[in-house]
């Protein structure tokens, strides 16, 4: 039991009951505030026991129909035997110095950080991989209509160019992707990649917006998502990446 936070004002006495739900950042920060093994080894996710595969100097962690999910118990468990043990338990490396302050448990408490694992990592890595599957008088074309769309005067950052990736922003690749990239890619790519990407596109735009299919909303996402993940390895060679496994758990 933690003691209230008082303040006092005015001979006003305040009291405050702190609870904390959730805990998010990106995944080196997740990886030292859990103390847990990064994403390059076995049995990295902290929400599943999938183990990946060290394929070409990567870690790889391909589509898997059915998942085995750490239940709080087992998470709880495991963090103690780490600890206890002072050595990697199915990822655990020892407690975390969350456990005894969240109000949620672990891994419920984890909230998978949607700036840093699906636009600057997932969307970034896809788009990259496309421009470099193009030939070079294509990039040169693609950048100059990314530079010259059009947009809405309320959207504060219009696209850049793929070639000047370096510097890019969270919300220039949010537009790009919801609203740029596949009028763009039209003239380039094959009707079925552009096909799988709308699968990733039109998952995301669920998952993060007003529930256009109400309760349906997030099994319908995870429908669409499961099916781009299958197929992944058709299109992109060696990015069945870690963030593009914990799409898998958005839903």
């Amino acid at each position: 039991m933690y003691e209230d936070i008082v303040v006092k004002q005015n001979n006003y006495r305040l009291n405050y009951k702190l609870k904390i739900y959730g805990i998010t950042g990106d995944c080196p920060a997740l990886k030292l505030i859990l103390n847990f093994i990064g994403h390059g080894g076995y049995c990295c996710c902290w929400f599943c026991y999938l183990k990946g595969e060290h394929i070409g100097n990567k870690r790889q962690y391909y589509h898997q129909q059915q998942l085995v999910m750490r239940g709080t118990k087992q998470y709880s468990e495991e963090s103690v035997k780490a600890e206890q043990k002072q050595t990697n338990i199915y990822g655990h490396l020892g407690k975390s110095i969350l456990e005894n302050l969240l109000d949620v448990p672990l891994p419920q408490a984890i909230i998978i950080d949607y700036l840093h694992v699906t636009l600057l990592g997932l969307a970034k890595t896809i788009i990259l991989s496309i421009y470099h599957q193009l030939i070079p008088i294509q990039r040169t074309q693609l950048d100059e209509q990314l530079k010259q769309q059009q947009f809405p005067h309320f959207f504060n950052r219009k696209m850049r160019a793929v070639s000047n990736f370096a510097y890019v922003k969270a919300t220039e690749l949010r537009n790009m992707l919801f609203y740029g990239i596949l009028p763009n890619l039209e003239p380039f790519l094959s009707n079925q990649q552009l096909s799988h990407l709308s699968l990733f596109i039109c998952a995301i735009r669920l998952l993060h917006s007003q529930p256009t299919f109400g309760k349906a909303t997030s099994q319908i996402a995870d429908q669409l998502f499961n099916q781009f993940y299958r197929d992944h390895n058709l299109y992109y060679t060696g990015l069945q990446n870690f963030v593009l496994h914990l799409h898998a758990h958005y839903s």
